[in-house]
């Protein structure tokens, strides 16, 4: 199926109108053994977590920090991003007690000791991509990237200094791609933790 990225539509997250199902799942696969450890093993209990959690925003994954990209009305891939102060403990433990107690207790308490053990460091002005996911269908298309450079515009737009992520070692072929997109290392964190052993690079960009 061939797509024109010309004519692609780059959105904030409509809760009313987006499929918040399909939502999801693009951003259950970026990184699927995070939400096994946090959310759940069984793959549709994760993601029913996950839509919560976009529902009730207030965390990485809000439906305020989502952005589509769209053709013809068909969305075809996600960006999660946020300015780092718009993230905060408050907000986060508020949206995680959508999910039942359990849940509550370990993404409020044991995901943020992972979060610091695996990911960059956020500044309040930093823009932080967390996800970037197209659809299956439409892969190699260059939506990713035009998901990528209207995340420049986004953080542009929001005064922010940087744009910050990171890269799981095992996916060499996304560190070499936003390399060629204008970010360099800036880090790395190694961590064994709940079964996994692997690593991060940690990536920027100043704007």
């Amino acid at each position: 199926m061939q797509f024109d990225v010309r004519y692609m539509e780059f959105k904030k997250l409509d809760t009313d109108v987006h499929d918040i199902k399909k939502v999801s799942e693009l951003i259950y696969e970026t990184d699927k053994d995070l939400f096994r450890i946090f959310f759940d093993k069984n793959r549709n209990k994760a993601l029913s977590k996950l839509q919560k959690l976009i529902l009730a925003g207030g965390t990485p994954y809000g439906h305020e920090h989502i952005y589509v990209a769209e053709d013809a009305g068909k969305l075809m891939g996600i960006l999660a991003a946020y300015r780092g102060d718009e993230i905060n403990f408050t907000g986060k433990a508020r949206a995680f007690a959508n999910v039942g107690f359990v849940d509550f207790l370990r993404l409020s308490f044991v995901e943020p000791i992972f979060d610091r053990i695996s990911t960059s460091r956020v500044e309040a002005d930093d823009f932080y991509i967390g996800n970037v996911a197209v659809d299956p269908t439409a892969r190699g298309a260059g939506i990713g990237t035009f998901l990528l450079k209207e995340s420049f515009k986004v953080a542009h737009a929001k005064n922010c200094k940087k744009l910050v992520l990171d890269v799981l070692f095992y996916n060499e072929r996304a560190r070499h791609w936003y390399e060629k997109n204008g970010f360099k290392l800036c880090g790395e964190k190694r961590f064994k933790w709940f079964g996994l052993k692997d690593g991060t690079w940690g990536m920027e960009c100043l704007l």
